[in-house]
Protein backbone atom coordinates (compact mmCIF):
# COMPACT_ATOMS: atom_id res chain seq x y z
CA UNK A 1 0.00 0.00 0.00
CA UNK A 2 2.83 2.30 0.63
CA UNK A 3 4.30 1.96 -2.58
CA UNK A 4 1.33 3.03 -4.25
CA UNK A 5 1.02 5.57 -2.40
CA UNK A 6 4.45 7.14 -2.98
CA UNK A 7 3.94 6.27 -6.72
CA UNK A 8 0.68 8.52 -6.95
CA UNK A 9 2.95 10.96 -4.54
CA UNK A 10 5.36 10.81 -7.46
CA UNK A 11 3.02 11.23 -10.32
CA UNK A 12 1.37 14.18 -8.93
CA UNK A 13 4.61 15.80 -8.27
CA UNK A 14 5.57 15.36 -12.31
CA UNK A 15 2.35 16.64 -13.12
CA UNK A 16 2.52 19.60 -11.03
CA UNK A 17 6.02 20.55 -12.47
CA UNK A 18 5.15 19.82 -16.10
CA UNK A 19 2.20 22.44 -16.01
CA UNK A 20 4.33 24.83 -13.49
CA UNK A 21 7.31 25.07 -16.43
CA UNK A 22 4.72 25.80 -19.35
CA UNK A 23 5.20 27.06 -22.47
CA UNK A 24 7.64 30.23 -22.55
CA UNK A 25 5.61 32.86 -25.01
CA UNK A 26 7.19 33.48 -28.32
CA UNK A 27 8.74 37.25 -28.51
CA UNK A 28 6.77 39.81 -30.84
CA UNK A 29 8.94 39.92 -34.31
CA UNK A 30 10.40 43.04 -35.92
CA UNK A 31 9.21 41.25 -39.46
CA UNK A 32 5.32 41.10 -41.40
CA UNK A 33 6.39 38.41 -43.57
CA UNK A 34 3.42 38.58 -45.79
CA UNK A 35 -0.29 40.11 -45.96
CA UNK A 36 -2.47 39.38 -42.50
CA UNK A 37 -3.75 41.22 -39.25
CA UNK A 38 -1.22 41.14 -36.63
CA UNK A 39 -1.83 42.24 -33.12
CA UNK A 40 0.65 44.43 -31.51
CA UNK A 41 2.56 43.24 -28.52
CA UNK A 42 2.05 39.90 -29.13
CA UNK A 43 2.84 39.35 -33.02
CA UNK A 44 4.56 42.66 -33.89
CA UNK A 45 6.55 45.18 -31.53
CA UNK A 46 5.11 48.83 -32.25
CA UNK A 47 7.28 51.54 -33.93
CA UNK A 48 7.97 52.55 -37.12
CA UNK A 49 7.47 49.80 -39.98
CA UNK A 50 8.71 50.28 -43.79
CA UNK A 51 7.48 47.97 -46.30
CA UNK A 52 8.77 48.25 -50.07
CA UNK A 53 4.85 48.95 -51.78
CA UNK A 54 2.75 47.43 -53.88
CA UNK A 55 4.64 44.80 -56.62
CA UNK A 56 1.85 45.83 -59.33
CA UNK A 57 0.92 49.25 -60.05
CA UNK A 58 -2.44 48.66 -60.70
CA UNK A 59 -3.46 47.61 -57.69
CA UNK A 60 -2.47 49.52 -53.90
CA UNK A 61 -1.14 49.08 -50.33
CA UNK A 62 -3.86 49.23 -48.31
CA UNK A 63 -2.89 49.06 -44.36
CA UNK A 64 -5.11 49.78 -41.21
CA UNK A 65 -4.05 50.71 -37.91
CA UNK A 66 -6.70 49.23 -35.42
CA UNK A 67 -7.86 49.68 -32.02
CA UNK A 68 -10.27 46.25 -32.43
CA UNK A 69 -9.79 43.55 -33.94
CA UNK A 70 -12.61 41.13 -34.86
CA UNK A 71 -13.99 39.30 -37.84
CA UNK A 72 -12.80 40.33 -41.03
CA UNK A 73 -11.92 43.90 -39.55
CA UNK A 74 -13.49 46.45 -42.69
CA UNK A 75 -15.47 47.71 -39.70
CA UNK A 76 -14.52 51.02 -40.33
CA UNK A 77 -15.42 52.09 -36.93
CA UNK A 78 -12.16 49.93 -35.69
CA UNK A 79 -9.76 52.16 -37.80
CA UNK A 80 -7.26 54.29 -35.75
CA UNK A 81 -5.47 55.34 -39.12
CA UNK A 82 -5.19 53.90 -42.37
CA UNK A 83 -3.57 54.60 -46.42
CA UNK A 84 -4.14 53.28 -49.48
CA UNK A 85 -1.03 53.77 -51.66
CA UNK A 86 0.87 52.98 -54.61
CA UNK A 87 3.89 55.03 -53.70
CA UNK A 88 6.99 53.28 -52.45
CA UNK A 89 8.59 53.19 -49.62
CA UNK A 90 5.51 52.80 -47.15
CA UNK A 91 6.05 53.80 -43.83
CA UNK A 92 3.63 53.84 -40.80
CA UNK A 93 3.95 54.01 -36.84
CA UNK A 94 2.42 51.62 -34.85
CA UNK A 95 1.80 52.83 -31.51
CA UNK A 96 1.69 51.00 -28.33
CA UNK A 97 -1.63 51.46 -27.71
CA UNK A 98 -2.76 50.18 -31.46
CA UNK A 99 -4.40 46.56 -30.97
CA UNK A 100 -3.93 45.46 -34.60
CA UNK A 101 -2.25 46.13 -37.61
CA UNK A 102 -3.67 44.44 -40.76
CA UNK A 103 -1.91 44.75 -44.58
CA UNK A 104 -2.49 44.12 -48.03
CA UNK A 105 -0.55 43.68 -50.92
CA UNK A 106 2.34 46.34 -49.45
CA UNK A 107 5.00 43.43 -49.38
CA UNK A 108 7.35 42.41 -46.40
CA UNK A 109 6.99 44.96 -43.62
CA UNK A 110 10.19 45.81 -41.32
CA UNK A 111 10.88 47.62 -37.95
CA UNK A 112 12.71 50.34 -38.65
CA UNK A 113 15.00 51.09 -35.46
CA UNK A 114 14.72 54.00 -33.28
CA UNK A 115 16.07 57.03 -34.34
CA UNK A 116 19.46 57.89 -32.50
CA UNK A 117 18.87 60.12 -28.90
CA UNK A 118 19.86 63.75 -29.61
CA UNK A 119 20.92 64.43 -25.76
CA UNK A 120 18.65 67.70 -26.22
CA UNK A 121 15.87 68.07 -23.60
CA UNK A 122 12.70 66.06 -24.31
CA UNK A 123 14.65 63.52 -26.74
Amino acid sequence: MRASTLLIAGAMTSAVTLLGAGTAAAEPANAMPSDGVYLVGVDIFPGVWEAPGTPDPAAGCDWRRLWKVAGDNTDMNYIIGNNFTRLSPVRVEIKPTDVGFKTTNCGPWRLLPPPPRTGSFGG
